[in-house]
């Protein structure tokens, strides 16, 4: 394997056109937060959004585990920003055994937002650009992916708002220093978290990500779920848990 390709159990990465490669955080996020069962029973089909899909990665572990519960009864809208990313991610869905089920848009989510093709969402997942202006690459394409400028958290919120269904998530990653910025915009969106969870990279050290799920407030929870995921212990291996989140995904795992 490449580091142009990276292999999945169900489905392949190419990723010489994109500037974020897979990552973690993106295996995390797209293997994190519970499944749909038999809500969508009815003639609609689940409906994901995934905003800034890249590679597509999010978007083809959301229709693996989807398809465990729903068949093909789900419908997934990938956008992506960068025209060779989209590009790439098209190529990748087209490969898969999900190419019916996943639509790649070249757009922002800001003009996304104001066409025809916006509509309710059962569940909205979004990796977002994190770094400050000040930390920028040199690569434009790799700045434009990675610089929250480029697509602000408040407005992946503000989008959330109207366009949850009144049972539907919102769930991100990001950087645990960014959490009062996160948090904020939840509030001013009129989202409250339903579950958090810290990942802590080794056992010991400070949580440096969270993940978190969101849902409007209407949403009958009112305690938040709070977890911790350690993905490797102290002898540098490997948890149990890590391993059981992203079992269903990775070919292998080497310690």
């Amino acid at each position: 394997m490449s580091n142009e390709r990276f292999d999945f159990k169900q489905f392949h990465i190419m990723q010489d056109r994109c500037a974020m490669k897979v990552g973690t955080d993106g295996v995390l996020l797209g293997a994190w937060g519970e499944t749909p069962g038999n809500k969508n029973e009815g003639t609609d089909k689940f409906r994901v959004l995934d905003i800034g899909t890249g590679t597509g990665l999010i978007a083809l572990m959301s229709a693996q585990r989807l398809t465990e519960k729903l068949s093909d009864h789900f419908l997934i809208d990938a956008i992506e920003i960068d025209a060779e990313a989209a590009a790439q991610a098209l190529e990748n869905i087209t490969q898969s055994p999900w190419k019916d089920n996943i639509n790649v848009i070249h757009t922002s989510l800001q003009d996304f937002a104001i066409s025809d093709a916006a509509r309710s969402y059962h569940l909205i997942v979004s990796n977002p650009p994190f770094y400050n202006a000040t930390l920028k690459p040199e690569d434009e394409a790799r700045s434009v992916a990675r610089h929250k400028d480029s697509l602000p958290v408040a407005e992946i919120m503000q989008f959330a708002q109207f366009h949850l269904t009144p049972d539907g998530e919102l769930r991100l990653i990001y950087p645990t220093d960014y959490d009062s910025e996160v948090m904020t915009a939840a509030t001013l969106a009129l989202l409250h978290p339903l579950c958090i969870c810290d990942i802590v990279t080794k056992e010991g050290k400070a949580a440096k990500r969270r993940m978190i799920s969101l849902a409007l407030t209407s949403h009958p929870q009112k305690e938040i779920i709070r977890q911790t995921l350690c993905i490797r212990n102290k002898e540098n291996a490997y948890t149990t848990e890590y391993l059981k989140l992203v079992q269903d995904f990775y070919l292998q795992l080497h310690s």
